[in-house]
């Protein structure tokens, strides 16, 4: 069939379900000539049936509604079982505008009462504008000129097409020879016991058949599972790595294939620089402006998706020292990384503040201690009457400052003396009741 044939597909089932006639889509025009094609497609359950002319004849009839009638056969798209039919419509019948009906059927040979699908459908022949140019305009010459030589080639493919089903009539006359019980052989015998054995010999025969088409098939399907083993372990063998298993892989590519880093000569460029994909790199001449680090080093550059955000770290080869920049809208400046030799440790800031109560902890402890040891009570009571003798529980000279509080009738006091000022210590206040405290060394 010619990619230039105006072809239509009909989808016939193999089904039990009543088939409605149908009004197809498809109208030819009068003017088509060798080009209008209708093609069959047999199926069941939605797959096609593997049908051939082995096993199977197609038929089809024609009615156009001016009341001519055709009726012929189908023939097979490719030679292969595809169960595909194809059938160009009569030049003799496309002449003619008007509406055809057609019947299309497919039976199994060898037993005509079994029919695998059929369908019955309408389609239009439109009147081309050709055909309706006047009698006496040179195109309407040229026209019929092009239909007398269809005719003429029709009639010498017609003749070709009877040459080549001869070799289809010897093959239905060999079918019916092989029948066994024909109309013929039933006419001939003269005897049930006659009748018996032509069917118990055609029985075997088919018998036969039936054995050796399963022999046959056995060893084909052996043949494929091998076939299909052996593609399988091939593709195991070849280590092909599949669609399904590479769907979740990182498809960015960051190292070369031995895992090495690229090689990168900057020139000392910032442009070159910042227009580092995203991937890590080892280069040279890198415009980074940091003094006392080498221009040689490892480079990684992050980029967020849409390459407004991105970060640049740089690595000296000869030092750990660490250096970034991240931009977004602009570049910032190098900023260093800190980092530790392998025995520092990074002080966090709960080790920081568990570290800082500890010494506050500590100096006070220390401050309580000292005030402690540098602070006494030398006496605690009443005193009652002019002269009265108190008690101390230690010299006060040893101490410089003394202070003494109490209550009395009028109110409350507090007094502090130098022990170095005077030898004697006055207080006159009536109902007293005092409290003689020392701080030795409180100024030191």
């Amino acid at each position: 069939m010619s990619n230039l044939d105006k072809s239509s597909i009909v989808n016939m089932e193999n089904t039990a379900r009543y088939q409605t006639r149908s009004k197809l889509n498809v109208a030819f025009s009068t003017a088509d000539r060798d080009s209008a094609v209708f093609i069959f497609n047999v199926t069941k359950g939605n797959k096609l049936l593997l049908l051939s002319s082995e096993n199977v004849t197609g038929h089809i009839a024609l009615k156009h509604s001016d009341g001519s009638f055709v009726k012929d056969t189908l023939h097979f798209t490719e030679p292969n079982i595809n169960g595909r039919f194809e059938y160009y419509i009569p030049n003799d019948m496309l002449k003619r505008e008007g509406t055809v009906t057609m019947q299309v059927f497919i039976s199994e040979k060898g037993n005509s009462n079994v029919t695998v699908a059929e369908r019955i459908v309408t389609f239009g022949i439109e009147k081309s504008i050709v055909s309706q140019i006047s009698a006496e305009t040179k195109l309407q010459y040229i026209v019929e000129y092009d239909e007398l030589q269809a005719i003429i080639a029709n009639r010498i493919t017609d003749i070709e097409d009877k040459m080549a089903n001869a070799e289809d009539y010897v093959s239905q006359l060999k079918q019916a020879r092989e029948k066994g019980l024909s109309d013929i052989e039933i006419a001939k015998a003269d005897s049930v016991k006659s009748l018996n054995d032509l069917a118990d010999k055609r029985l075997e025969e088919i018998n036969n058949k039936a054995s050796e088409y399963s022999s046959k098939f056995d060893d084909d399907k052996q043949y494929m599972d091998e076939k299909h083993e052996a593609f399988k372990q091939s593709v195991l063998d070849s280590e092909v790595v599949t669609q399904g298993e590479s769907k979740e892989w990182q498809k960015y590519k960051l190292t070369n294939d031995d895992g090495s880093y690229s090689l990168i000569d900057l020139q000392n460029k910032t442009e070159n620089y910042y227009g580092l994909k995203t991937g890590i790199y080892y280069t040279t001449n890198t415009p980074h402006g940091i003094s006392g680090v080498s221009t040689a080093g490892f480079s990684e550059m992050k980029i967020r998706q849409g390459s407004t955000v991105k970060r640049l770290t740089f690595r000296p080869y000869n030092s750990n020292r660490i250096f970034e920049k991240w931009f977004y809208n602009e570049w910032s400046d190098w900023k260093e990384i800190v980092t530790l030799s392998p025995d520092e440790k990074i002080e966090t800031q709960n080790l920081a503040e568990s570290r800082a109560n500890e010494t506050v902890t500590k100096a006070n402890q220390y401050t309580t201690e000292q005030i402690n040891n540098q602070h006494g009570v030398l006496f605690e009571g009443a005193a009652n009457g002019v002269e009265t003798n108190i008690k101390l529980t230690d010299d006060y000279t040893k101490y410089k400052i003394l202070f003494i509080s109490g209550s009395f009738g009028g109110g409350d006091f507090t007094q502090e003396y130098s022990t170095y000022l005077s030898g004697k210590i006055i207080i006159q206040k009536q109902m007293l009741l005092m409290r003689l405290e020392t701080v030795a060394d409180i100024m030191n």
